[in-house]
């Protein structure tokens, strides 16, 4: 995550606990968040060594689906908002759910709390883009796709 994201997301959540407004959601690419490099960033409880585990099931799900688009949503901030943290990724693909659910089920030692479908986010939900802007989740969706969340506890 680079630093005009990293200037975006503090201030977003921040500005979010200040008027304990959540209905936002905010997403990063998964290359982006999932940077084993990058300390500002926490998935699923496994901070830096984690994150390699996730990345190659998302790599399996890309060699399906070429055009699937994978991204994590973040929650919250910790450790006095020096990590931003989440355990939602948010996936659009040509695969269906039994698909879906069979690549990340697959390892048994990292596997999701629930897989599903998304059908209730268009209005509230923003990618942050790598210049720190807010990109409404509408304009990343195409009518060949469905969208999945795949979420760990």
């Amino acid at each position: 995550m680079n630093s005009l994201q990293k200037e975006t997301i503090l201030t977003l959540l921040k500005t979010d606990k200040i008027n304990s407004n959540y209905t936002n959601n905010y997403w990063f690419s998964y290359k982006d968040y999932l940077d084993p490099t990058d300390n500002f960033t926490d998935f699923c409880c496994e901070c830096l060594e984690g994150k390699q585990e996730y990345i190659i099931l998302i790599e399996n799900l890309i060699n399906k689906d070429k055009t699937a688009k994978i991204f994590v949503q973040v929650y919250g901030l910790e450790d006095k908002d020096r990590v931003i943290t989440a355990e939602t990724l948010i996936i659009f693909s040509k695969l269906s759910l039994a698909e879906i659910k069979q690549i990340f089920n697959e390892p048994k030692d990292i596997f999701p709390s629930d897989i599903g479908e998304e059908t209730d986010f268009w209005q509230s939900a923003f990618l942050i883009g790598d210049n720190g802007e807010l990109i409404s989740s509408t304009k990343l969706f195409h009518e060949e796709q469905s969208v999945y969340y795949c979420w760990w506890d």
